[in-house]
């Protein structure tokens, strides 16, 4: 009995527990597709600026909040009929103040978008113009009576629409417009016209009444004062959003000064009209609050100017960063000489204006007179402006802060996604493949990484001890044909002799090196050696044509990181290139022993690969597959090898069992070649070399198209050589005669349409029969 009481009470205390937990847990729907604001990952995980706000709500009342993301259209309708305890984030409007209380925390507003070339300019073009809106939305119940307004499901839809002309304009939410073009590389195809609309204010929407307004309005208060809110809103909304916020606050100041500078103006009007001695008070106190709205009418406009540079250096790379940096400079001070200096390893180049590129060295640039700002990224000097007139703070000092934080940035964005493509690239071959990647294509990537202009790669030939480009970019092809280096020949004979890495600017001043002929202006090189197995395979050459642009410690490591695999690639197709001479020399003995056997058909198998390459190269085949009918004619008899003596030497007219041992000979000779991987595929091709157009070949009846392309060059050569070869069993036909006979038998032995080409060539002289 104590034992079923005991159950029954642990049954009703967790049940308690249960249910205080979930009514401990209020439920926020929202739209599952308005980015940055709100939406579902990949994974179906919220996500956006209000989830952030939510989960940061969440923490203040110490109280769980479950986000619960779906298609607006369900999320109102959550709402409305219990289901949820409110929205996370839904404009405020007259309407619905009616229906819900608000807890605001986002001004917001609306953005007309349409296609870059579009008609509509503003607000007042949209009139009877077919417009795309989001459902429910603020903009769907002000323009659906002027407008054809278009219902979509989410934002996405609506810029979807724009795009493929079902509307001629979307209205939806500024930040995600902005959001959706830049994710989808939209930028060329969509624009956002400047007209703001429905500008309002945005946050938790309750049902009237709620007891949860009181302890949520209380947090959402504590959070938007906190430094976690300006965190978050430079998060989603990056830079822009905060100086919004910096020129509204502006804005309010103006307004109250103007506001005081009304009530002022009053109270002096009074007291003039009562006492005239106090004209003079006045007279100064309206001086000095003009003074005062001019000297915040001055910070506005540098505010103003800064957002307009920081918005148009956002998205540069850092040479564009540099030029645009100076140009705004420039133009705003343009009578002060303004000169833009960037650091080059220990000196210093003159940027802008483009003019001669001196190097200058510190203690020069300390002596010149001219007045210099001093900009330091990572804690070294990096960039100098030298002027000649004293430029007031403010402006000034504003566009070089902007310009430093966005260098630093864009320094570290490169420098992270150097760093992510070359562990790519290793772990790229750090993988067990069989794929095989072009050294040339390894080295474009390389180069890529580094911001090089040429560069190459060198083998080193052991029995010759010398070095050879196998692999290039950007150097002539003279070069690359023509460099051929002893050990210790040049700087990259040096490095592979003494197996030490370089980093070099002048490389023509320096005297360790015999230069026998400087072909082009390097400015600075990466020169590294290739070693596998403590064994030296070659050299890797970097560099760089361009001024600005001088190695360093930096790009050296990342060479080291690259070096070992382009060392083990090189390698491996050195052992490769061995194995196939290997291979292809002994097959090559093989065929002159079969050849050797039969004195009717001596050389039978060297004038086949001999036609089979004339006829590739009249009908323009490339030389990869030039090389195939090479090794294919060469080897299309190599199955011959496994057929008796007595059959292949026989003078006279063979048997029919004696026949049906000799149509094996393509099957052995696929057999043969499908246990030396370099030629397996050969070995496919010279199987069908018997097959006839008609499907009346050997060994497996192939007809048409079925049979190989290069099989049926190979039956027209083969043929060819037959029936103008002396054998002892038949008359040697004459080549006009050999030509009626391939004409004969086209479209039932031979492909008919290669058969013209064939005839075409041989009548042209293009192919000699010995």
């Amino acid at each position: 009995m104590k034992k079923l009481f005991s159950i029954i009470l642990i049954i009703i205390i967790i049940t308690s527990l249960s249910l205080g937990e979930e009514n401990n847990t209020l439920i926020l729907a929202g739209d599952f597709n308005l980015p940055p604001i709100e939406y579902l990952d990949s994974q179906g995980v919220p996500k956006g600026f209000a989830v952030d706000i939510v989960n940061e709500l969440s923490k203040k009342i110490n109280k769980k909040i479950e986000v619960k993301l779906v298609p607006w259209n369900d999320a109102v309708e959550l709402l409305n009929t219990g289901r949820v305890d409110g929205i996370e984030f839904m404009r405020v409007t007259e309407e619905r103040k009616k229906r819900y209380d608000f807890i605001t925390y986002l001004e917001s507003f609306s953005v007309i978008v349409v296609p870059v070339n579009s008609t509509i300019h503003n607000f007042m073009d949209l009139k009877e113009r077919k417009v795309g809106v989001f459902n429910l939305d603020v903009a769907q119940l002000f323009l659906r009576d002027i407008t054809q307004t278009i219902s979509y499901k989410s934002s996405y839809e609506v810029l979807l629409g724009v795009l493929r002309g079902e509307a001629d304009a979307g209205v939806i939410n500024y930040y995600t417009a902005k959001w959706l073009i830049t994710q989808n590389n939209w930028n060329d195809k969509l624009k956002i016209l400047p007209d703001k609309l429905f500008t309002n204010y945005a946050g938790i929407a309750l049902p009237k009444g709620s007891p949860y307004f009181l302890i949520l309005k209380k947090g959402i208060d504590e959070i938007i004062k906190s430094p976690q809110y300006i965190y978050l809103l430079q998060k989603w909304f990056g830079e822009e959003v905060l100086l919004r916020l910096e020129i509204k606050k502006k804005e309010s100041q103006t307004q109250w000064l103007l506001t005081l500078l009304s009530i002022l103006l009053f109270i002096s009007l009074v007291i003039f009209l009562s006492r005239r001695y106090l004209k003079k008070e006045v007279e100064r106190q309206t001086f000095e609050i003009r003074k005062l709205l001019e000297e915040n009418k001055k910070k506005y406009e540098e505010l103003r100017i800064g957002y307009n540079f920081l918005k148009e250096i956002s998205t540069k790379n850092i040479q564009e960063l540099e030029k645009t940096f100076y140009e705004e400079l420039n133009r705003l001070f343009p009578e002060n000489n303004i000169r833009l200096l960037k650091r080059i390893n220990s000196e210093f180049i003159n940027l802008y204006p483009k003019q001669d590129q001196l190097k200058i060295k510190m203690e020069d640039l300390e002596i010149d007179k001219s007045q210099k700002v001093y900009i330091d990224i990572e804690n070294k000097i990096q960039y100098v402006i030298c002027y000649e007139k004293e430029i007031p703070e403010g402006l000034f000092d504003l566009l070089i802060e902007e310009f430093k934080h966005v260098i630093e940035k864009t320094t570290l964005i490169e420098k992270l996604e150097k760093e992510k493509e070359v562990s790519e690239l290793i772990d790229l071959f750090s993988e067990k493949t069989e794929k095989v990647t072009p050294l040339g294509s390894i080295l474009k990537r390389v180069l890529n990484i580094l911001d090089a202009d040429a560069g190459s790669i060198m083998g080193y030939d052991e029995d010759d001890n010398v070095l050879r480009i196998v692999a290039s970019f950007g150097l002539p092809q003279e070069v690359v044909e023509n460099t051929v280096l002893r050990m210790g020949e040049g700087i990259a004979g040096w490095v592979a002799q003494h197996r030490e890495p370089l980093i070099l600017e002048d490389v023509y001043k320096d005297k360790r090196f015999v230069i026998i002929e400087p072909r082009f202006n390097i400015k600075s090189s990466i020169c590294y050696p290739l070693i596998y197995n403590n064994k030296l395979v070659g050299v890797l050459n970097i560099n760089s044509l361009k001024d600005f642009k001088k190695f360093d410690k930096n790009d050296l490591a990342m060479v080291e990181k690259i070096a070992s695999v382009i060392a083990y690639l090189l390698y491996k197709e050195e052992l490769e290139q061995r194995i196939h001479r290997l291979n292809k020399e002994s097959l090559i003995v093989l065929v002159e022993m079969i050849d050797a056997r039969d004195p009717y058909t001596g050389g039978h198998s060297r004038e086949v690969r001999n036609i089979a390459v004339d006829f590739g190269k009249y009908i323009g085949l490339k030389e990869e597959e030039l090389k195939i009918l090479e090794y294919a004619g060469y080897l299309h008899d190599i199955g011959k090898i496994k057929v008796p003596d007595y059959i292949l030497k026989k003078p006279g007219k063979l048997s029919d069992e004696e026949f049906m041992i000799m149509k094996m000979h393509p099957v052995w000779g696929e057999e043969i070649l499908k246990n030396v991987s370099a030629f397996r595929e050969i070995g496919k091709l010279i199987r069908y070399h018997h097959e006839r157009w008609d499907g009346r070949g050997y060994p497996d009846g192939l007809s048409g198209e079925e049979i190989p392309f290069y099989s049926r060059i190979l039956t027209l050569a083969d043929s060819f050589q037959a029936m103008t070869a002396y054998r002892p069993y038949k008359k040697r036909l004459a080549i006009e005669e050999a030509i009626e006979e391939i004409k004969k038998c086209k479209g039932s032995q031979f492909d008919p349409n290669l058969s013209d080409y064939f005839i075409e060539m041989i009548i042209k002289s293009k192919v000699k029969i010995t």
